[in-house]
C-alpha cells in the first residue's frame, strides 16, 4: 500500500513538472521579418501550414516596398527538431524570376534563403502572435450580450443544453448539434469570437469547419483556411454568393473576430420583398465584404425563406470550434 501510494505521489509529481516545463514553439503560424544584406527593399513573410506528421508547406510573400506581395509555397519536413523548407520559385520577371528557397525553423525563427545563379538573397523571420484588434471587445451601450463567459447568460439567450458545454476558459465548443438563440434579432452590429482547432490531416471542408448564421438564413463561413486563397466556400465566405476581399485568417488554436453590420430584407404591406439584405463583414478588423448584397439565404440554415428578423445559429460541423464573447447592438 505505501509502495503504491508513493508511486502515485511521484506520478502526480511527475506530471506537474511536466506541465510546468516550457512547451515548445509550434511549427505552424505567422512569421515575420526580412531580407539581410541584399534585397532590404523588400518585404516578406511567411504563414506556415501544418499538413500533418512531420510534414508542412509555408506560403511566402515577397513584395518590393510598398508593393502588391507575390505569393509561391514551398513544401517542408520535420527532422530531429529542425523544419528543413526546399523548392524551386517564380517570383515574376519583376522580382528576378526563378529561385530555390531553402530554409529552417527551429525554435520559433525561420532562416534560410533565395538563391539563383547571380543571386543569393538570406532572409530571417521570427514566429509572431498576430491578435484582431476587437478581440475582446466590450459591448457598446445598448448591446444585447448573448454570450459572455457565464452559464447565466448562456441558459437565457441559448438552446444549448444538452448539447454544447461551457469550457474551462469560458468559450462554448461545438458538439454534438448546431445551436441558436432563443431570440430573433434584425438589423444590427454583432460582434462573434471564434477559434478553430489544429486538424492537420485533414482538408478543405474537414479542418475545423463551422458558421455563423444571420437570421438563421446567411452564413458567413468558419473554418480552418489559414494560408490558403480566398473562396466563398472557405473562412469568411458566403456560400455561394460572395468572396473575401482578402483571407484574414489567423492560425488554428488562436482566437479570431468577426464584426458584421447586417441589414435585414425589407417587404413591402403585401409581404412582396422590395430590397435585399446587405452584409458588410470586418475578419480580425480587415474589411472582407463591403457592402454586398444577399439575393437569397445560403443553404444549411434554420429557414429558406427570407423576412427581417431571425434567430443567430451556430453550426456544428462535427469539429471542435470554439466561440465565445457574442453580442449584438440593435440598429435602427
Amino acid at each position: 500500500m505505501k509502495r503504491s501510494l508513493l508511486f502515485l505521489a511521484w506520478m502526480v509529481t511527475a506530471v506537474g513538472s511536466l506541465l510546468a516545463q516550457p512547451q515548445p514553439t509550434p511549427v505552424y503560424g505567422n512569421y515575420q521579418g526580412g531580407f539581410r544584406g541584399i534585397w532590404e527593399d523588400r518585404t516578406l513573410r511567411a504563414q506556415v501550414v501544418g499538413e500533418g506528421g512531420d510534414t508542412y508547406r509555408a506560403v511566402l510573400y515577397v513584395a518590393p516596398k510598398d508593393g502588391q506581395e507575390t505569393r509561391t509555397e514551398v513544401r517542408g519536413k520535420t527532422a530531429r527538431g529542425i523544419t528543413h523548407f526546399e523548392g524551386p520559385v517564380d517570383l515574376g520577371a519583376a522580382l528576378g524570376g526563378s529561385f530555390t528557397v531553402s530554409g529552417d525553423i527551429s525554435k520559433g525563427v525561420f532562416a534560410g534563403s533565395f538563391k539563383s545563379a547571380s543571386t543569393e538573397a538570406k532572409f530571417e523571420l521570427q514566429r509572431v502572435l498576430i491578435q484582431s484588434p476587437t478581440l475582446g471587445m466590450k459591448p457598446p451601450e445598448g448591446a444585447i450580450v448573448l454570450m459572455d463567459s457565464t452559464q447565466e447568460t448562456i441558459d437565457k439567450h441559448w438552446n444549448v443544453m444538452p448539447r454544447w458545454i461551457l469550457q474551462g476558459d469560458g468559450s462554448l465548443r461545438a458538439e454534438f448539434s448546431s445551436i441558436w438563440t432563443k431570440q430573433a434579432f434584425g438589423d444590427g452590429e454583432y460582434h462573434v469570437e471564434f477559434k478553430t482547432p489544429y486538424m492537420p490531416y485533414e482538408r478543405d471542408q474537414g479542418r475545423g469547419n463551422s458558421g455563423v448564421y444571420i437570421l438563421g438564413r446567411y452564413e458567413i463561413q468558419v473554418l480552418d483556411s489559414f494560408a490558403d486563397e480566398p473562396a466563398n466556400n472557405r473562412c469568411g465566405g458566403i456560400y455561394q454568393q460572395a468572396t473575401p476581399l482578402v483571407n484574414a485568417c489567423l492560425p488554428p488554436e488562436e482566437w479570431q473576430t468577426y464584426d458584421i453590420t447586417f441589414r435585414g430584407p425589407k417587404f413591402d404591406p403585401n409581404g412582396k420583398k422590395v430590397k435585399d439584405a446587405e452584409i458588410t463583414v470586418k475578419h480580425n478588423g480587415i474589411i472582407i465584404h463591403d457592402q454586398v448584397t444577399l439575393k437569397h439565404p445560403t443553404p444549411g440554415g434554420l429557414d429558406g425563406r427570407e423576412a427581417p428578423t431571425g434567430q443567430i445559429l451556430l453550426q456544428d460541423h462535427t469539429n471542435p470550434v470554439s466561440y465565445r464573447n457574442i453580442w449584438i447592438k440593435p440598429l435602427d
